[in-house]
């Protein structure tokens, strides 16, 4: 009896909250583990798997993003979409490329293994948004191409 109401506790317990719902696009199979109320549970320094270093990119270096340009983060062109260790929602997201038209500071690092993928690209940070960089002329747009990924 004892037993019985015990797992009877623990199935309603279960039940009492419940489960987050899942962004659009999100994998079902590994998005429990990756939510928050707030949304994506985002890894630990930003994302990088070692400590970071701040280096210059040189002009002429091609980088890309998947997403927005009012992001901050910018990997070498071509790096795998599992590499960047992105939720699963970023493929769909804009591809864009970019050309650097002037030196540029930038964190500079590995990508940790997250979202239930490999991780392991060099990812970029910088302290300006990519809207910011085209607008002073840091970043060029050029012709973005295939992205790096099945779509």
């Amino acid at each position: 009896m004892r037993r019985a109401l015990l797992l009877l506790a623990l199935a309603v317990t279960a039940c009492a909250e419940p489960p987050l719902p899942l962004p659009p696009g999100a994998r079902p199979d590994l998005a429990r583990e990756w939510l928050t109320p707030q949304g994506y549970r985002w890894p630990p320094d930003n994302g990088f798997g070692e400590r970071a270093t701040w280096i210059v990119l040189p002009p002429g270096m091609l980088l890309d993003r998947f997403g927005p340009e009012t992001g901050r983060f910018l990997s070498p062109r071509g790096a795998a979409f599992g590499a960047r260790a992105l939720p699963g929602i970023c493929r769909d997201l804009p591809y864009h490329s970019y050309r650097v038209s002037a030196p540029l500071l930038a964190r500079v690092g590995y990508a940790l293994p997250w979202f239930g993928e490999p991780g392991g690209a060099t990812q970029l940070f910088t302290d300006a948004t990519v809207a910011q960089l085209l607008a002073d002329g840091t970043l060029v747009a050029v012709p973005a191409g295939d992205a790096p990924c099945p779509r």
